[in-house]
């Protein structure tokens, strides 16, 4: 059930843009917050292997999916709950 809402999380990716600009720019939330997961991605980025890989397109395209889910998840956990209501994005 976790996987599903972390899918259909990422289906409304488009609306969690603007929520992703404010989690980096706003002052509420703590400078460590926001390298710890800037620091996450880019090592997720450099990192030169997959779990399943991306040459299997669409089953490769997994855990890439799942990540972006899970990132995306975390920093909605991390922000104020004003930051993440101004965005409607609700994590449950």
């Amino acid at each position: 059930m976790k996987f599903i809402k972390r899918i259909q999380f990422v289906f409304h990716f488009r609306k969690s843009l603007p929520f992703i600009k404010d989690f980096f720019t706003s002052s509420a939330v703590h400078p460590l917050k926001k390298v710890m997961t800037a620091g996450l991605i880019v090592a997720y980025a450099v990192m030169p292997a997959d779990i399943l890989p991306d040459y299997l397109f669409l089953i490769g395209i997994t855990d890439d999916i799942a990540f972006t889910a899970f990132m995306l998840q975390l920093a909605v956990k991390m922000a104020p709950p004003e930051l993440a209501e101004k965005h409607q994005l609700h994590i449950k």
